[in-house]
């Protein structure tokens, strides 16, 4: 009887394991700072981006990729550049292997040009590239996604003229072997960025920020593109101070804009998120946080038809703390988590998986005042 036990116990304790859902806490990086700006899921686990000063030469910042299996063990890690500082701040899966794009001073002009390279799935380069326009200019490369066998890199120039600088959005797409297959710049009176590009119907959307079509101060940004890059329409959103669109996503009925606000929070900066229908127009926009600042870095979907958003909370005592929160389709808040020690910590992407949600930032160690990478796997409630 003691023995029938036991093994229904053990049996019961068995199904119980395989149906929690997996969580876990991780740190990666070395003696310097290392940060996490990306993730995208793989065959096996997860391929994180971002950069590191920890292994770089004389302490300049390398691009990092880190690979780590579906329980948070790494598998490699390797860093990508020259002798400047470069990093990785977008990544998009392609095929069996993997694109990054971000910024480097290693190669191309002599100030700060887009960088660009392929890997496969165990972080051997298939090509590197940097691309510029100007000698004296700077380009930030932000965001990358996959269009069946191209790619669309968006990011921002820094065009120097004399006693003054434009700031605007530039795109391109590229093929497999890196080369360009066209170039859009979309200039604008005043300063305008993008941080974010998605496949929309028959081209991409960009999100961003503008200056130029603000009211008055800054205002969160979308451009509608066709598949050569042409813009068929574009909106501004926000209020009398500054607004910003840091990641965008696609859903059935159109999309879902996420950032920051200075215009409807109480005298703080406030997550500020935007439903907009597929031309544009607005369904419903709404701002989230605590009494000091907080801002949205990126979302994901969630399996009820939710999405679920990661950012940073400022709070009085323990600086800036990871935040979390789901709303519903019609962005009710369904819950919140801050996730942090005393030092200041981030969460800058966010992927869904078959339990849970994964998420990659930074964790500032307290003692040294570095950071390290952090990766948190939660469960559908937010928690870990």
């Amino acid at each position: 009887m003691t023995r029938l036990l036991t093994l229904m116990l053990f049996a019961a304790s068995t199904l119980f394991a395989s149906q929690a859902p997996r969580t876990f806490e991780k740190t990666f990086g070395g003696k310097e700072n290392d940060v996490a700006k990306a993730v995208v899921k793989t065959d096996d686990g997860y391929l994180i981006a971002g950069k590191s000063n920890s292994f770089a030469k004389r302490r300049y910042y390398d691009a990092y990729l880190i690979k780590i299996d579906k329980n948070g063990e790494k598998i490699w890690s390797k860093v990508y550049g020259g002798e400047d500082d470069d990093d990785a701040q977008g990544l998009t899966r392609y095929g069996k292997d993997f694109v990054f794009v971000g910024s480097t001073e290693s190669y191309g002009n002599d100030s700060l040009s887009y960088y660009f390279a392929k890997i496969d799935a165990n972080g051997k380069i298939d090509w590197q590239k940097s691309y510029y326009r100007g000698e004296r200019d700077y380009y930030f490369g932000n965001d990358i996604i996959a269009d069946g066998e191209d790619l669309i890199i968006a990011g921002t120039e820094r065009h120097l003229s004399f006693m003054s600088a434009k700031i605007d959005p530039l795109l391109f797409k590229i093929n497999k072997e890196g080369n360009m297959l066209w170039r859009s710049h979309y200039h604008g009176k005043d300063e305008d960025r993008a941080y974010a590009i998605v496949n929309a119907d028959d081209g991409y959307l960009m999100a961003g920020k503008t200056e130029t079509f603000g009211d008055g101060n800054f205002d969160s940004y979308v451009i509608k593109l066709d598949k050569n890059g042409k813009k068929v329409w574009f909106s501004s959103y926000g209020g009398d101070d500054d607004e910003s669109a840091n990641d965008v996503i696609a859903t059935k009925d159109g999309y879902l804009l996420v950032g920051s606000t200075d215009s409807f929070g109480l005298n703080y900066k406030d997550v500020y998120v935007v439903k907009i229908d597929k031309t544009g127009k607005v369904k419903w926009e709404k701002s989230y946080g605590a009494k000091y600042d907080d801002e949205g870095f990126a979302v994901t979907k969630s399996p009820d038809g939710g999405y679920v958003i990661v950012g940073k909370t400022e709070t009085r005592r323990n600086g800036v703390d990871l935040y979390l929160f789901k709303i519903d389709a019609k962005g009710n808040q369904k819950w919140s988590r801050r996730y942090g020690d005393k030092g200041d910590d981030a969460g800058y992407d966010i992927i869904s998986t078959d339990d849970g949600y994964l998420i990659v930032g930074e964790k500032e160690t307290v003692s040294s005042r570095y950071n390290d990478v952090w990766v948190l796997k939660v469960d559908l409630d937010g928690k870990f």
